[in-house]
C-alpha cells in the first residue's frame, strides 16, 4: 500500500461502473479516508456504494451526478471538500467511448459527446482548482485515452475530446505546479469494462484489476501522461519515433474497421 493514497479524500464522477468504479475501490484499498462516488445512474450508484460500505463502514458517499451539469459537479466536488476541509483527489472520469462512421455523425452527437466527455472533465476540474489553490496541495486526474494520442479510423468525435481533455491537462501542470497542485491524465486502450456490451473484448484488452494497478502506482510517482496497457505504450512510442511506420499501421487498422463495419457492423 502506498501512503500517498491513505487518508485521503477523493471525489470520483462515473463511479458506479467499469473504471470509475475500479477508481474507487482502489482507493478504499489504498487507505482512503472517504470517497464522494458521482454518478449518473443511481440504482447502480446505490447498489454499488452500499457493497463497499459494507466493505468499508462510513468511507464512501454518493452524489447523483451528471457531469453535464455543472451545479451537480460543484455539490459532489465541495460536499467531499467540506466533508474533513481538505480535497485530495479529484477523478475526472466520466465519460463514454464512441467509434462511429462519419456518415452516421450529426451535429447533435457532436454536442452530446463534447458535453459528456469534455465539458463534464472542465466543470469538474475548474470547480477543484481554486479548492486545490487555497489549501496549497491536491492531485486532479482526467480520464483521456489512447485515442485521444493516436489518431485512429472511425474515431474523430471521441478523439477529439480526449484530445482536449489531454492538452488541457498538460497545460495546467505546468501553470500551477509552483503551487503544490499536481495533474495527471490517465489514458487507457482496452480495459474490460462494460463499454464492449455483449461483444467479446478485443485480444488486448487488460482487466480493471490490473490497469488500476498501473495507474495507481503511477499517480503516486507524480506521472503526467499515463498510458495503458503496453500495447498502448508501444503504440504510442512508434507514433512519435516513427511515423511512416505508424502511418502503415493505421492504415491497416482503417481498412480492418471498414470491412468489419461492412460485413459485422461492428469497428472489431
Amino acid at each position: 500500500m502506498s501512503d500517498y493514497y491513505k487518508d485521503k479524500v477523493a471525489a470520483v464522477t462515473g463511479a458506479a461502473s467499469g473504471i470509475g468504479l475500479g477508481l474507487v475501490e482502489k482507493l478504499l484499498a489504498e487507505g482512503a479516508a472517504a470517497v464522494f462516488m458521482g454518478d449518473i445512474n443511481q440504482d447502480s450508484l446505490s447498489k454499488e456504494s452500499e457493497r463497499l460500505d459494507q466493505q468499508y463502514p462510513g468511507r464512501v458517499f454518493t452524489a447523483l451526478t451528471d457531469v453535464t451539469v455543472l451545479e451537480q459537479v460543484e455539490a459532489l466536488i465541495r460536499s467531499a471538500k467540506e466533508h474533513a476541509g481538505h480535497l485530495d483527489f479529484v477523478f475526472n472520469n466520466a465519460g463514454m467511448g464512441m467509434t462511429v462512421p462519419t456518415e452516421q455523425v450529426t451535429f447533435d452527437i457532436w454536442r452530446f459527446i463534447l458535453d459528456l466527455n469534455l465539458l463534464g472533465v472542465i466543470y469538474g476540474t475548474y470547480t477543484a482548482i481554486p479548492i486545490m489553490r487555497e489549501q496549497g496541495f491536491g492531485h486532479i486526474v482526467n480520464t483521456g485515452s489512447a485515442g485521444g494520442l493516436l489518431p485512429v479510423a472511425y474515431q474523430a468525435l471521441y478523439a477529439a475530446t480526449k484530445s482536449a481533455i489531454i492538452t488541457m491537462t498538460e497545460c495546467l501542470q505546468y501553470e500551477l505546479e509552483t503551487e503544490g497542485l499536481t495533474f495527471s491524465v490517465f489514458n487507457p486502450a482496452n480495459v474490460i469494462t462494460g463499454i464492449f456490451g455483449d461483444l467479446a473484448p478485443p485480444p488486448d484488452a487488460i482487466s480493471v484489476e490490473e490497469a488500476m494497478d498501473y495507474i495507481f502506482a503511477e499517480l503516486a510517482r507524480g506521472s503526467l501522461i499515463i498510458v495503458l496497457p503496453q500495447t498502448a505504450r508501444d503504440m504510442y512510442r512508434l507514433y512519435r519515433e516513427n511515423r511512416d511506420e505508424f502511418d502503415k499501421l493505421a492504415r491497416h487498422m482503417a481498412s480492418e474497421r471498414r470491412e468489419n463495419y461492412r460485413t459485422k457492423g461492428t469497428y472489431y
